[in-house]
């Protein structure tokens, strides 16, 4: 990915964070991703593979068109 959009990516990851009022370890549980794989996503530091896009979206219980909706 390139780095423009991952940086949408992860300020998508972060809004929805926080609208749904919950830490990175909440979400990193619910997605069934590492802390710090989270942490390196939402600050744009790592490529995102399609099916880590998918465990965020269902974590946040929204389909992948609703979750890339940026």
């Amino acid at each position: 990915m390139d780095k423009p959009l991952l940086i949408k990516l992860a300020n998508r990851i972060k809004e929805l964070r926080k609208q749904q009022k919950i830490t990175q370890d909440e979400l990193a549980y619910r997605a069934n991703i590492g802390r710090s794989t989270l942490g390196n996503i939402e600050t744009a530091q790592n490529d995102v593979t399609f099916s880590k896009i998918n465990q965020l979206a269902q974590a946040f219980e929204l389909s992948l068109s609703e979750f890339l909706n940026f």
